[in-house]
């Protein structure tokens, strides 16, 4: 076993963790992770995605090729070696940050989004389309007419040559692992009790379909960056129902329409990727009423016990290329060696904290917090806003290392890059923070 690796039920594990997460650096794409099951490995993501089918042929940019190279492992990765060095389709802007999302309406009847019903999700990706930024968005071809439509220039550039979510190299082969062994380690899950209050294991989360879609998030931003046709090295990925029906609504009426008209700003991505650099994103976190898991919880120990360790929404994250596909295989590789562990991984807020500590420097967070009234609703997450143009270039999230404010908080763990204080109209969020002890 490497140095890099840890058992888990030794007696020093959370010394042992607490050690670790102290003296370890930025590390490689798929370096050995700090948590890891007896030296258990799941299948790489060098093995599918090294010959994975994609329209475009060389990667963008020197520093993605390089990249690329070294996660291949090809120890030959000085030049020559080949890239595009021009963009296919001429920037918004020398800085434009890029969205990816992915649109595949799941096929089950009982679903909040089944395919039959898809107007009303449609209309989120309408939203997303009058935002006016670069955009990449997948879609099975029957939906690609439609979605095309919604917008009439280069910059909202359609992909639809995987149709469907398990043509996606990723999940090609965790089908039947889907199908069937997720299920069944999902009703092996210790959680029913009265004795963990109101936190239980969520049935929704309990389906292939489901389980899939996670899964892809990772795969499409790495073959956005892989395809780059704006040449950009900001990105923000977003769930396809990002802008529900139900939010808050400007004078006119218009649900989302502060947000959607306001458009990104490059200088909030610019502050985020100094924190992030190029080793991992930034991401939205959401609180436990119950509290939350730290490195020593058995959530990470113990599979029957997984679905505690649910503390982040994947819902928008942000980094630059090379965060981005260091977030995204550590995911993929996460997710693999999980599911040969006998871990339930049927949602992205139950591998993420798994990937937060395995890999360090890769996942930062958003803390969760009321907006003010005008943006305020129900279902409020804050990253719906942050990078946005709302509120003017000095209204800027907190961001913090997740591993130093929940994971191992007051157990002598120094992060190393600073937590970024918040400001306008987001001031005020580290009271509100410090009161649940969530900051130091």
């Amino acid at each position: 076993m490497s140095s890099g690796e840890s058992t888990h039920g030794e007696s020093s594990q959370a010394t042992s963790y607490r050690e670790k997460l102290n003296n370890i650096g930025d590390i490689t794409p798929l370096s050995a992770p700090l948590i890891s099951w007896g030296g258990q490995r799941g299948r790489s993501p060098r093995e599918y995605l090294e010959d994975y089918k994609t329209s475009c042929k060389l990667p963008f940019g020197y520093e993605v090729a390089t990249w690329r190279q070294i996660f291949l492992g090809d120890k030959k990765w000085t030049l020559p070696f080949s890239f595009r060095t021009e963009p296919e389709i001429k920037p918004l802007g020398p800085d434009a940050p890029t969205i990816v999302l992915l649109f595949y309406p799941r096929p089950d009847e009982q679903d909040a989004r089944p395919i039959h019903r898809s107007e009303s999700y449609l209309r989120r990706i309408e939203r997303i389309a009058k935002m006016g930024e670069q955009t990449i968005i997948y879609v099975p071809p029957e939906l690609k007419d439609v979605v095309k439509g919604m917008r009439d220039d280069p910059h909202w550039y359609v992909i639809d040559e995987y149709p469907t979510i398990w043509d996606m190299p990723n999940n090609a082969y965790q089908k039947d692992n889907f199908a069937t062994k997720q299920p069944a380690l999902f009703e092996q899950f210790d959680g029913y009790t009265d004795a963990d209050g109101d936190l239980k294991p969520e049935p929704r989360y309990n389906r292939a379909h489901h389980s899939a879609v996670c899964n892809a998030k990772a795969f499409i931003m790495y073959d956005a960056i892989m395809r780059n046709p704006f040449g950009t090295d900001y990105w923000m990925y977003v769930d396809a129902g990002f802008l529900f029906d139900d939010g808050p609504k400007d004078d006119e009426g218009t649900a989302w329409g502060e947000l959607f008209r306001a458009g990104l700003d490059v200088g909030k991505f610019e502050r985020a990727i100094c924190v992030s650099r190029d080793t991992g994103v930034v991401m939205g976190e959401y609180s436990h009423r119950h509290g939350y898991p730290d490195a020593e919880d058995e959530c990470f120990a113990n599979p029957r016990r997984s679905w505690r360790a649910r503390q982040f929404i994947a819902q928008v994250y942000v980094g630059n290329s090379l965060g981005m596909l260091n977030y995204s295989v550590r995911f993929m590789q996460t997710v693999d060696d999980m599911d040969a562990s006998g871990f339930y991984t049927g949602r992205e807020e139950l591998v993420v904290p798994f990937v937060a500590l395995r890999y360090p420097n890769t996942v930062f967070s958003v803390p969760y917090f009321r907006l003010p009234p005008r943006l305020d609703y129900p279902w409020q997450f804050p990253m719906k806003f942050v990078f946005s143009a709302v509120g003017g270039r000095e209204s800027v999230p907190p961001i913090v290392d997740p591993i130093a404010t929940l994971y191992c908080k007051g157990k002598g763990y120094t992060p190393r890059r600073p937590n970024l204080r918040a400001g306008g109209i987001y001031e005020g969020a580290e009271d509100e923070l410090k009161e649940e002890a969530r900051l130091p």
